[in-house]
């Protein structure tokens, strides 16, 4: 008979994975929010690099910052992880709150790209160490539930998109009272993962074997050096930062390069939707496929990556629309082979996980950051 106790490790997972759905689902639909912006009487003169100010904002809060406030206060001691996702939920809910009352960009920037990007920050860093807590690496479902919750962050975009779009077009609601309804959806889902969080259950797999320990002295490894722990995470953070800025790439590239060809805005977004659903297909196949491929995740990745790079590559001779499409569904395809966080165990034979996770999350932020202004610049140049 399976303990509830592992019933309530899947129920944390699900509330998880909606989470993170509605987290990528504002994300995703930020340009339909700057249409609803656009059409109120306190934003009408502000300039497209204007209402792209609050996303900015958000997004250094989210993916770098926020990293800093965590191992801050996490090294201090100050809150457990429980405390963390409250905070992060309540930060969430008062940033999206306030941001419905703004009266311009500036405004929206303090409310939603500091306060919820902080705590949109706070809460993904603590899921995933929640999550990895209830499936730890010796679990049989360990890359598949660390997995999971990316897996439906597509499906987000689409909701959210569609969802801005109805409220925008109706009087009496607009962006204001969408601002409102996201507030109460993150408050709902952060009070039921605080109310099921639980205490995971210590697994005889967890508790090392104290007597092969003693046993096996002479066969230990040496520690990790200073100057090998410095190397490997500055190695790390490169290759993420390359990832980060490959990802963002298409999202900015491709579009354009689209219509610069003679091809309809729609076309476009058949080549974008191509490029998502394909990610999300390779994301719930490695999810499923994950935990037998443990101890070759790095492998998995490094193919992933080498085929990325030769895509981007031949991407200058796609000039026609069959080739846009394969593409963008190659590259979807590799970007959601790649494992996010359980790779992490593989690195340091499972040492220092969480802060190569911290620098992961940090580089990959700065490259999906850099991404956008070098594509830009790029387009502009030519």
């Amino acid at each position: 008979m399976i303990s509830p106790a592992i019933y309530r490790g899947w129920v944390v997972l699900g509330i998880s994975i909606l989470t993170f759905m509605s987290s990528a689902g504002i994300e995703a639909s930020w340009g339909t929010m700057i249409l609803c912006f656009q059409k109120d009487k306190y934003f009408p003169e502000s300039s497209l690099a204007q209402l792209g100010i609050p996303f900015t904002v958000y997004s250094v809060f989210k993916i770098s910052l926020s990293n800093f406030v965590f191992m801050t206060l996490s090294g201090a001691g100050k809150l457990s992880l429980r405390q963390f996702i409250a905070v992060g939920v309540s930060l969430r809910v008062l940033g999206l709150f306030l941001a419905s009352f703004a009266n311009g960009p500036h405004s929206v920037a303090i409310a939603f790209g500091i306060m919820f990007g902080t705590g949109n920050g706070l809460c993904c860093i603590s899921l995933y160490l929640l999550i990895v807590i209830w499936f730890p690496w010796t679990h049989r479902f360990h890359v598949f539930s660390a997995t999971a919750l990316n897996v439906l962050e597509p499906l987000g975009g689409s909701i959210f998109n569609n969802v801005n779009a109805k409220m925008c077009e109706t009087t009496f609601l607009g962006w204001r009272w969408a601002f409102r309804v996201y507030a109460a959806t993150f408050g709902c889902l952060g009070l039921l993962l605080l109310l099921v969080f639980g205490n995971p259950p210590m697994t005889s797999s967890d508790e090392p074997d104290k007597g092969a320990v003693e046993e096996s002295g002479l066969l230990q490894k040496p520690p990790w050096s200073t100057c090998s722990k410095v190397g490997i995470h500055g190695l790390w953070a490169m290759a993420v930062f390359c990832k980060g800025f490959g990802y963002i790439l298409p999202f900015i590239i491709l579009p354009k390069h689209t219509t610069d060809l003679g091809y309809t805005e729609d076309e476009a977004g058949y080549v974008m939707a191509i490029f998502g659903i394909m990610g999300m297909v390779s994301e719930a196949l490695t999810s499923c496929a994950g935990d037998y491929l443990k101890g070759n995740l790095m492998v998995v990745n490094l193919v992933a990556a080498t085929v990325l790079i030769v895509n981007n590559i031949v991407a200058a001779y796609s000039t026609f629309l069959t080739a846009i499409f394969v593409y963008g569904a190659v590259s979807g395809f590799s970007v959601g082979c790649m494992v996010y966080f359980s790779v992490n165990y593989e690195i340091m034979d499972g040492e220092n996980v969480d802060t190569l996770f911290m620098t992961m999350r940090f580089s990959k932020g700065i490259g999906a950051a850099v991404g956008p202004y070098l594509a830009g610049r790029n387009r502009f140049s030519e």
